[in-house]
């Protein structure tokens, strides 16, 4: 159901839609890894689709309660309710991320499948401010984006000071390739990290 949900999708609007498959199980595993990579806190995904990262994040044993789901369009947001009903599921616009209520102390960890390149510029430009807005008043935060552009292009430039991308990792065997990036304090980031 999800693959048809997804190609139904991507015909009405494929702007907002970024890819010609949903993401591949490779993918979300890399994703899903980065996250665990440190206590993730609380877990925002925005742009879930059909689900298909969800899923992966899902699996890791976080606390349904430290994981929301942020999805703009009507028919994924009820398959993703359907298929998580243990999430809390948002019908928004990630533009509107910055305004969920999160404790002043807690860790964000943001993750992001929102085709930032491919979506209208003043969309995409609201959605960034405020993932950034969220992640920059919580201290220890990250935003995880992926990318479907070169690997050496990141998702976005206009980054805050004392922030900095780092690329994961290359997913070639997705459809098409992606490349994913966390976007972390200078001071939080691995050292081989550019």
């Amino acid at each position: 159901m999800s693959s048809l949900a997804f190609a139904l999708r991507c015909l009405r609007d494929p702007r907002r839609i970024g890819a010609i498959a949903p993401a591949s199980k490779a993918l979300a595993q890399t994703i899903a890894k980065e996250v665990r990579r440190a206590d993730p806190g609380v877990l925002i995904e925005v742009g879930a689709g059909t689900g298909a990262i969800t899923r992966a994040l899902a699996a890791g044993g976080l606390a349904s309660d430290r994981f929301v789901v942020i999805e703009r369009d009507p028919d994924f947001a009820r398959l993703l309710r359907r298929n998580f009903p243990a999430l809390e599921v948002l019908n928004r616009c990630a533009s509107s991320v910055n305004s969920l209520v999160v404790d002043a102390l807690s860790v964000v960890t943001l993750v992001s499948s929102l085709p930032l390149m491919s979506m209208p510029k003043a969309e995409a430009r609201q959605s960034v401010e405020a993932m950034l807005a969220l992640i920059t008043r919580q201290p220890g935060s990250r935003l995880i984006q992926y990318t479907y552009a070169a690997p050496h292009l990141q998702p976005f430039k206009s980054v805050p000071p004392g922030w900095r991308w780092r690329r994961v990792a290359s997913v070639w065997i997705n459809l098409p390739p992606a490349t994913v990036w966390s976007l972390e304090p200078v001071a939080h980031m691995a050292p081989h990290a550019y």
